[in-house]
């Protein structure tokens, strides 16, 4: 329990200071049910999920090709609950949805450098590279790294 501290620590510390938790009821697209395992992987550790610094209201359809992408990748991932949530520091769009009962962010970068740049600035908190699957200039951040090869899969 001990060993995960720190990094249950850095969740809690990025949802407090960024308010950037999923308002429920908020869903712009759903998918059908995600995959045949119904609980996340017991041996895999917590990972904190990257959080843009600004919480914006939902968009209620996609009206961008972007935006559109952000649906279609949701789509592929099977998530459910999948909400635009617009732009933040670094990221172009984003949104959120479930997989198998665990959050699940899509982002979109207008460059390369602004991802790198978004990872500089979540890298106090634990986050790396290596919490996400990244396809050209999306990439997706599930909160069980269990899920990240299954989403690597479908991308």
């Amino acid at each position: 329990m001990t060993r995960y501290a720190p990094a249950a620590l850095a969740v809690i510390l990025v949802l407090a200071i960024t308010s950037c938790a999923a308002e429920p009821g908020t869903a712009t697209s759903s998918s059908p049910g995600a995959g045949a395992s119904p609980s996340a992987s017991a041996s895999s550790p917590p990972s904190a999920t990257p959080v843009p610094s600004a919480s914006p209201e939902p968009i209620a359809s996609p009206t961008s090709p972007a935006q559109h992408e952000l649906v279609n990748i949701a789509g592929r991932l099977g998530l459910a609950d999948f909400t635009l949530r617009g732009t933040a520091d670094y990221v172009s769009q984003w949104g959120v949805g479930t997989l198998d009962g665990s959050e699940v962010r899509i982002y979109e970068f207008a460059s390369e450098d602004e991802y790198l740049t978004y990872l500089d600035s979540v890298a106090p908190f634990g986050i790396t590279a290596d919490d996400f699957v990244k396809r050209g200039l999306y990439a997706v951040a599930p909160t069980d790294r269990g899920q990240l090869e299954r989403i690597r899969a479908a991308l």
